[in-house]
């Protein structure tokens, strides 16, 4: 009779565990234990692909989401996962593919859109990214990341009250993300708000010191700083 705790389902519980804690490498070792026993267990080469995320391991985590999508096709999530995987390996024409799948499978899938967002982003096709990320909030209006990368899509696009729009709903979404306060403070001085700019630009650098670096060595921003 199988022990119970050497039941595939059982290591994938395991290794879950062991993610949350921050022990990474061994929850993939109990993923692998899992694989070992069932080969065909799409779940397990998803979370393995899941860890290696944020492992920093790219493509030990594109290579999950493969075997996961090779033993089941319809795995949205697996599709959306590996589209933002490539993303960060720089293949942005095959991530946005994987987006398109993923949203083919599952056309209400948000993360899904907003990967397909970035990847168009990643392409400068800044129009269509923001056409992507306004499908994401329709699915789900409170998407941070939707909100911020449509305000980033929309800077780059020189649209600034359309962006001014989505920083403000991102920064109600999430009150310390010094990043929407930092771009905002690059729109406000586009905008000649000087004090605004000023402002935002005090929280960023409040919430996260690394943020002085970045404006001092941006010439719009470095005059703010006192």
């Amino acid at each position: 009779m199988t022990d119970q705790r050497h039941k595939p389902e059982d290591l994938v519980l395991e290794a879950t565990d062991y993610y949350h804690k921050g022990d990474f490498k061994q929850a993939i070792e109990s993923l692998d234990k899992a694989i070992d026993l069932k080969p065909d267990f799409a779940e397990a080469w998803y979370n393995k692909g899941i860890t290696y995320s944020v492992m920093g391991h790219v493509q030990d985590e594109i290579n999950s989401y493969d075997n996961a999508i090779e033993i089941n096709p319809d795995y949205a999530e697996a599709w959306s996962n590996k589209a933002s995987a490539l993303g960060r390996a720089g293949r942005l024409e095959e991530a946005l593919q994987c987006t398109e799948k993923a949203i083919e499978l599952k056309p209400l899938f948000a993360v899904a859109w907003c990967n397909k967002g970035a990847s168009l982003s990643g392409l400068e096709r800044e129009l269509e990214a923001v056409a992507a990320y306004d499908e994401a909030i329709k699915i789900q209006g409170t998407y941070l990341e939707a909100w911020f990368n449509k305000a980033v899509s929309l800077h780059n696009l020189d649209k600034p009250l359309g962006a001014l729009k989505a920083y403000n709903r991102a920064l109600e979404l999430h009150p310390n993300y010094p990043e929407a306060y930092y771009n905002r403070a690059g729109l406000y001085v586009k905008l000649e708000d000087l004090e605004n700019a000023k402002s935002d630009l005090e929280k960023a650098i409040k919430l996260d010191s690394s943020f002085r670096e970045r404006a001092l060595a941006d010439e719009s921003l470095k005059t703010l700083i006192s």
